[in-house]
């Protein structure tokens, strides 16, 4: 019988997949060969690493709606201990980093809303962020490809930041297509990457709810204090009123922007509800009511608080309490473990 060489390979699989010997051979050597860099290098080199297994670790989640790790007691991957180099085979995932970062200021004077409503539904379509790009280029209704590209560029980047896939943004636009709700996520959305936007809806517009709106004259000032050397103050100020307008948060006229406390859709409660407290535990009222449900979408408090109980009567939470002074909610999943649940919410009570 004629032996078989020994290459010292791993054995191929006979589908012809890469088997999972080799991808943690391909990770073990990229981690090695940053740690031949030298100095500040390799700490930026292994923050890539560590970043780019997290991305993939929250799209995977996002795709199959469940967590790559459920055991709370798992040892954290990359998990540098002062003692010991970080090394792969002493390596487990690191937690995925925070949703939302702290957004930068910068100009808003390009809103695209009603282009985001029509399009960002067909997002689903799509696995990667440059898919979705490639199909806006194509599809938005401009003359120049330029300017469609810039366009896609900037949709993007407000919905998707850092080229991040999160598919529970699609899954929510394609259940939630030409219905109220969609709106108001995007809005929520776009305030969470829009930094000047949601300074003038903390800062200018939930404090005018008593006088039922304010001027657009106060809106741009406001816009040019924060932003003094932008010479783009009346456009970001027309994009803001745009966005309220589009999204169905406000009502604007020639002068104004009406405002005033609402009461939303379901789906979207319980969509920004997990976006803001994405994690499993028991939550106080009064976060809630001091956050962007009640300060961006204008929200009212008492209608929140019946939207609780709903979540509780079809299973997103565990448990509503107000007894005397402490009022609480608990919720029972993560973003991703509720997503199936949003969306068949958003399918049932499109209202």
């Amino acid at each position: 019988m004629a032996r078989t060489k020994q290459t010292g390979r791993s054995p191929k699989p006979q589908n012809g997949s890469p088997s999972v010997e080799s991808v943690l051979a391909t990770v073990r050597a990229v981690w090695t060969t940053a740690e031949g860099a030298s100095g500040a290098e390799k700490a930026k080199l292994k923050k890539d690493i560590i970043q780019t297994v997290s991305r993939l670790k929250a799209r995977i989640e996002g795709r199959l709606d469940k967590p790559v790790v459920s055991a709370e007691k798992e040892a954290l991957l990359f998990d540098q201990h002062d003692d010991q180099p970080i090394s792969l085979e002493t390596a487990v995932v690191t937690p995925a980093p925070p949703r939302f970062t702290e957004p930068i200021l910068r100009i808003y004077d390009k809103d695209f809303a009603n282009h985001v409503l029509q399009h960002l539904p067909q997002a689903v379509k799509f696995n990667t962020v440059e898919g979705f790009r490639n199909y806006l280029a194509d599809k938005i209704r401009f003359n120049s490809q330029a300017i469609r590209r810039r366009a896609a560029s900037y949709i993007v980047s407000r919905f998707f930041p850092g080229d991040v896939y999160h598919a529970d943004v699609p899954l929510f636009a394609a259940a939630t297509a030409g219905q109220p709700a969609l709106g108001e996520a995007l809005f929520y959305l776009a305030c969470r990457t829009e930094r000047i936007l949601s300074l003038v809806a903390e800062d200018v517009v939930f404090p005018s709810l008593a006088q039922g709106g304010v001027s657009r004259t106060r809106i741009r000032e406001y816009v040019q204090a924060k932003l003094p050397k932008s010479k783009s103050a009346e456009a970001i100020g027309q994009s803001i009123v745009r966005s309220y307008q589009f999204y169905g948060i406000g009502i604007p006229n020639r002068t104004r922007l009406n405002v005033s406390l609402r009461e939303g859709c379901l789906a979207s409660f319980a969509y920004v509800l997990h976006l803001e407290f994405s994690e499993p535990g028991m939550h106080a009222f009064e976060k809630m009511f001091e956050g962007p449900m009640h300060k961006w979408l204008l929200w009212d408090q008492q209608w929140m608080i019946s939207q609780l109980y709903r979540l509780r009567e079809v299973g997103l939470l565990s448990k509503v309490s107000e007894i005397d002074r402490m009022r609480q909610f608990t919720t029972k999943f993560s973003l991703a473990e509720a997503m199936q649940r949003i969306v068949a919410l958003a399918k049932e009570s499109p209202q």
